[in-house]
This record gives C-alpha cells, sequence and structure tokens, in this order.
C-alpha cells in the first residue's frame, strides 16, 4: 500500500490518496486474510505517522484517510449513517435503476427507484431507517459511533446479508484507526494548532 501511495502522489503527482480494503466475502478468493489485514493496518499507521509530522511542519502530507478524519473532528461531526448513500448520493445503473450508492447499482433487491419514475420514497425511507446508528444495537456502547454509525452499507449486506448490519468484523480497526486520528488531532492541535485551521475553511468551501 505504501508502494502504490508513493507512485500516487510522488511519481504521478495526486494532491491525495486514500485506501479502502476490499468489499468481500470470506468465500472470495480475493477477499483480505487476517494476515494480510495486519499488514494492511501496519501501513495505514506508518503513513499516519508521516501525516503527523508533515502536519507538525505546516504541510499537507496527501493520506486522505487521516485527512479526512481529522476534517471531521474539526467540524465536530456526529453520523446518523456511515455514508450519503441515499442520503445525498445515488447510484444509477446502467438499465436506469437508482441505487443507493454505486455498489448497489441494478441489485434488484436494492432499487430505490428508476430515472423515468424518480425515487420510490418509501423504500429509500426504509433503507435510511435501517441504515441509521441508532438502529444498530451493537454500536450504542461503542464511543467510535459519531464517526463511523456502524460502516458500510454494502459491506454489510455483503458480510451479513443485510445493509442495517453494524460492520462487526472490523469494529476493533474502527477503533483503533480513530484513537489514532484522535491522537493526531491532539498533537496538532497543541504543537500546530494553526493548520487545522485549513480543514475548517476547506469544509466551509466544499
Amino acid at each position: 500500500m505504501i508502494r502504490i501511495y508513493r507512485h500516487l502522489k510522488d511519481e504521478l503527482g495526486f494532491h491525495e490518496i486514500g485506501f479502502a480494503p476490499v468489499t468481500a466475502s470470506n468465500q472470495q478468493s480475493y477477499s483480505i486474510s487476517a494476515a494480510d489485514m495486519e499488514s494492511v493496518i501496519a501501513q495505514f499507521h506508518a503513513l499516519a505517522e508521516e501525516w503527523l509530522a508533515f502536519a507538525l511542519r505546516g504541510e499537507m502530507h496527501g493520506f486522505s484517510n487521516v485527512s479526512e478524519t481529522i476534517g471531521e473532528l474539526v467540524q465536530g461531526v456526529n453520523k446518523s449513517h456511515p455514508c450519503g448513500a441515499g442520503l445525498g448520493l445515488l447510484g444509477v445503473g446502467p438499465s436506469g435503476d437508482l441505487a443507493p450508492c454505486h455498489r448497489f447499482v441494478d441489485a434488484d433487491s436494492h432499487s430505490l427507484g428508476h430515472i423515468s419514475t424518480g425515487i420510490d420514497r418509501d423504500k429509500r425511507t426504509h433503507f435510511l431507517t435501517k441504515g441509521h446508528v441508532g438502529a444498530k444495537y451493537d454500536c450504542q456502547t461503542c464511543w467510535a459511533r459519531p464517526l463511523c454509525a456502524g460502516g458500510c452499507h454494502h459491506e454489510a449486506f455483503v458480510r451479513y446479508g443485510d445493509t442495517g448490519h453494524a460492520n462487526l468484523h472490523y469494529c476493533d480497526w474502527i477503533r483503533d484507526w480513530t484513537d489514532t486520528c484522535l491522537r493526531i488531532y491532539g498533537a496538532v492541535s497543541v504543537q500546530n494548532p494553526a493548520f487545522l485551521r485549513r480543514f475548517a475553511e476547506r469544509r466551509a468551501l466544499s
């Protein structure tokens, strides 16, 4: 992962790069094994340490997995849903079907309408009600829920067959990552607080 980051940032010149482990059931040949996931997490942390070092010098690093979380902390985000799927975002398939996001396009069981007829409001309401963090029992005692809200709807469907299921298989990883970003936020707020204003300004413009 670090090699890919270096290639995209240093060789191709992308401003920011982010990573997300592939969504797959354990039966898929391309699913990430526990050992491989440990390697991925270690590389996430290595890039996070780089991000912190850059921030303390007043420089943007480009690892958006940290940048996005820091931006949410600066903004004081408290999520009801893990992402904008079905809220401010819809996926449109080649058939014209409307889906909660690009990952669900042309999946009959997750259609939220059609471009010719518009959004099916009852289906959208059902999807959003199931996906609300308040409907996920396992999330109620988790301190990371304001930033996670139970995790990706599609990941939940692939793993548990239910878009409203909490993604329990990566709760420990999410808590660990959130703790890492909180520590980075604390260090930067003490040692270079002016740097954090960039995130407040960027959010205000977005």
